[in-house]
């Protein structure tokens, strides 16, 4: 399985809003590594967006892309180990 990058911009006095959608994101094995991103195995990006747009509003914005193993960060949500186990099954 590739590792996808789940990216969203919502309203911030709506976040109550979207406790259904975190949710989803947890189920579905997603680590949260910063504010608005979330990183998570899968097969597909389309599969993966599938699963979650239901869970956005018609206001918001919503990607989901593959990840690569050539990837540089600073001061994620996570230790530098457990991101560097994330892209173990990345591609390069």
């Amino acid at each position: 399985m590739a590792l996808y990058l789940i990216s969203y911009d919502i309203a911030e006095k709506d976040a109550f809003e979207y406790k259904a959608l975190w949710d989803k994101l947890k189920a579905l094995g997603a680590t949260k590594i910063l504010y608005s991103e979330w990183a998570v195995s899968g097969e597909s990006a389309a599969e993966i967006y599938n699963e979650i747009c239901g869970l956005v509003q018609g206001k918001d914005r919503l990607l989901v892309q593959e990840l690569t193993r050539d990837a540089v960060w600073d001061k994620l949500l996570v230790s530098d180990e457990v991101f560097k186990k994330l892209l173990v099954g990345a591609r390069q």
